[in-house]
């Protein structure tokens, strides 16, 4: 009986196909949630490659999934933020990127990405203490 790939081995397929031939790594992301539905980074990586071709739905649908197999997951959080903003949901995404943040105060995209959002919201000292913590990241 023929070894079938496991999640690990799509998912590494998956990355390594995503600059060269975007389908098959859609294809290998999917296959990898086929073998373990819950592979944290099969749904990011997917969400992340379906977000780019516009399907925004299922992108928000994957990165969901991963936080509910991982809450820990900073990039989850911060990539749900991103569609959650790209949708018009600027309240959710805010807070999805507070979420990012409280993972990983380091994760310089969202405080940045936050900040801006807040001065969007017409919420400029909100802004500029994001941008501050920024600032204190860089030095």
């Amino acid at each position: 009986m023929p070894h079938s790939p496991s999640a690990a081995q799509w998912y590494e397929r998956g990355y390594d196909l995503e600059e060269v031939a975007f389908e098959e790594a859609v294809e290998a992301y999917r296959r990898a949630l086929e073998v373990d539905p819950d592979h944290v980074g099969a749904h990011v990586n997917l969400g992340r490659l379906l977000h780019l071709a516009g399907d925004v739905a299922t992108a928000e649908a994957h990165y969901r999934r991963a936080i509910a197999a991982a809450s820990a997951d900073a990039i989850a959080w911060f990539n749900l933020a991103v569609v959650l903003e790209d949708r018009g949901s600027a309240g959710e995404a805010l807070a999805a990127y507070d979420r990012a943040l409280a993972v990983d105060p380091g994760l310089a995209d969202a405080h940045h990405n936050s900040a801006r959002l807040c001065e969007r919201l017409g919420r400029p000292a909100e802004a500029l203490r994001r941008l501050s913590a920024l600032r204190r990241l860089m030095l």
